[in-house]
């Protein structure tokens, strides 16, 4: 149900947290059913019972709304990569690469959200917002990287790092052929075109493999 006009504006930190959260659910949900194009600030709105103005109280656009999410997804990513390099015996960094690979293949969301973060999700908001993403990101990943430098330990802390960002590229854009439309899947079956489908866990694996390799 659509929020009336006299709907009060929340104030307290809590309520603005709690509304902010069921847009992101919302978004969510569109992003998962229709992927990005299905996300549109009209839909977010009607989906979780906001009119379009007030979902502009919260957030500043529909590009904001998904960053957002992107950095949830990846704020949830980040403890379990770190429990399953902890896991992991000492120097196996093809045992590392294979985590990396499994886990970003069973992450559907954050792998789209990862290939349009740079082209589209940064491209109507502020400068405010996208150096407040960036700065997430940059502690989530110095996060990965000395988890992955504790198994990884004649590698520096410097290296780790640029191994998880390089990583984060290919899956950019790996992602959308991998993923393709409906129609592009139907061409991609054909033998002819075999060397176009890439597979996300298949062949991020062999590259994290070389990246790792790389810096062990």
């Amino acid at each position: 149900m659509n929020e009336i006009p006299s709907f009060q504006r929340a104030r307290k930190p809590e309520e603005i947290e709690a509304r902010r959260e069921t847009l992101l659910a919302a978004a969510a949900e569109l992003f998962d059913a229709e992927g990005p194009m299905g996300a549109g600030l009209n839909a977010i709105a009607a989906r979780a019972g906001f009119t379009k103005s007030n979902v502009y109280r919260y957030f500043e656009s529909r590009e904001q709304v998904l960053l957002e999410l992107f950095l949830s997804e990846m704020d949830r990513m980040v403890p379990v990569f770190c429990a399953r390099f902890e896991a992991a015996t000492e120097g196996d960094a093809v045992a590392l690469a294979d985590i990396i690979a499994r886990e970003f293949s069973t992450r559907p969301r954050l792998g789209q959200l990862t290939a349009i973060l740079a082209g589209v999700l940064e491209s109507n908001v502020s400068e405010e917002t996208i150096v407040r993403t960036k700065r997430t990101m940059g502690t989530l990943t110095a996060r990965l990287a000395g988890a992955l430098q504790q198994k990884l330990p004649q590698a520096s802390v410097a290296d780790c790092l640029w191994a998880i960002s390089m990583i984060g590229t290919l899956v950019a854009g790996m992602w959308p052929s991998a993923r393709p439309s409906p129609a592009a899947a139907r061409v991609l079956a054909r033998e002819e075109f075999a060397a176009f489908r890439p597979n996300i866990e298949r062949d991020l694996q062999r590259a994290a493999r070389a990246l790792l390799a790389s810096i062990a």
